[in-house]
């Protein structure tokens, strides 16, 4: 009798090692029409806008305001590239990446400022402790370094940033909010409320305080954080903070709850205008194209398919995003926009590994594209 308890025990056992190992496997596995049809499933947590020399060929949900993740650094690309153009800003002023490591959290990117700074140190970019203006926008694209990001917003100004929602026309765009500071919102909502936030009774209460926040206070709470980043020379803001002490999925949730948002139709909008070289200076696309593409045509077979192929995607716990603009060597112009929203467990995974796949079946693949404009209804080509 014990033996088959002990045997049927193995054998549960053995069954769900497998069945999390063909989960595990299924779940790295780029699968473009997982994409389409998680689209098609979830309408309430997807957005898709895909248009085509011109002509928009599939729009769902369209206007939808969703969370952006890194799909809004976008915007501050645009904002390096425009000063880079102006003389404001000089791409090849040399950046001490100490003056970056104030705006860096460890282990709250998925290790990208690391890896950014690990690629300019193998490319000789990285010369006595500094790296290029251009590098570092770059970088924010490339490997969504949040540092970088923060860095550039205080470099640029944060209100200029924001006033291209006015001037490209993005009406239902919400302000952007620096990155890093966000997290670290808890923090200073204990403090002011006279809470510990390394109490677990203390740390209940302040989802509720926060939840309270106004965008208004929100936001300005954001930007008092970054001054003091600004002026952490020495690290002892952060030390002080001690993030990885309190931080947990509650916090992480109510902070991606007040990610920016925007719509697909704006932000392929955005991609569009990049994408026309009509509505940019040329000094401004010459500053701009590079960020925005270096990262994506990284291979001879990129190369020889697109003229110019870019955009940015973003991620996190619970939103997967992308913007993304090609011209093929025939100069078909294609630009899209897919934003992802409470999207949890395996879905994040999925998601995050099957864009690309999806990208590149849009943007280079006639009888998928002519596919997914039937399976939503669409009637251009």
């Amino acid at each position: 009798m014990i033996y088959w308890v002990l045997a049927a025990v193995v054998l549960v056992i053995l069954l769900a090692i497998i069945g999390l190992w063909r989960l595990l496997s299924w779940q790295q596995k780029p699968d473009a029409y997982y994409v389409e049809t998680f689209i098609r499933k979830h309408p309430a947590r997807s957005s898709l806008l895909v248009m085509r020399n011109g002509e928009t060929l599939v729009e769902e949900q369209a206007d939808e305001p969703r969370h952006l993740a890194s799909t809004v650094k976008i915007i501050v690309a645009i904002e390096y590239a425009e000063q880079a153009a102006n003389g404001e800003v000089d791409p090849s002023e040399r950046i001490p990446i100490a003056d970056l490591a104030r705006f860096h959290i460890p282990q709250t990117d998925g290790g990208a400022h690391p890896s950014w700074l690990t690629d300019v140190e193998a490319n000789d970019r990285l010369q006595e402790g500094a790296v290029s203006l251009e590098d570092v926008a770059k970088g924010m694209i490339s490997h969504s370094s949040n540092a970088n990001t923060e860095y550039l917003l205080m470099r640029l100004g944060i209100e200029r940033v924001n006033r291209h929602r006015e001037r490209l026309g993005l009406s239902n765009h919400d302000r952007i909010v620096p990155f890093v500071s966000s997290m670290i919102i808890p923090y200073e909502v204990a403090k002011a409320n006279d809470l510990k936030i390394f109490d677990k009774e203390d740390a209940k209460r302040i989802p509720a305080l926060m939840d309270a926040m106004s965008s208004e206070a929100y936001e300005q709470q954001a930007l008092t954080i970054h001054e003091k980043l600004k002026n952490d020379h020495d690290g002892s803001y952060k030390d002080n903070v001690k993030l990885h002490a309190w931080h947990n999925q509650k916090l992480d949730q109510i902070v991606s709850k007040r990610d920016t948002r925007s719509t697909v139709r704006e932000y392929a909008s955005i991609m569009q205008k990049i994408n026309s070289d009509g509505y940019f200076a040329k000094e401004v696309q010459d500053h701009l194209q590079p960020v925005l593409e270096e990262w994506l045509l990284n291979n001879s077979k990129k190369r020889s398919t697109f003229t110019r192929l870019g955009g940015k995607g973003g991620s996190t716990s619970y939103i997967v995003t992308f913007a993304l603009y090609a011209e093929d060597k025939q100069g078909n112009r294609t630009e899209i926009a897919a934003f992802f929203n409470d999207v949890l467990g395996y879905e994040t995974i999925k998601l995050e590994n099957s864009i690309l796949a999806f990208q590149l079946d849009v943007v280079g693949n006639d009888a998928r594209r002519a596919e997914l404009v039937r399976q939503f209804g669409g009637d251009s080509l």
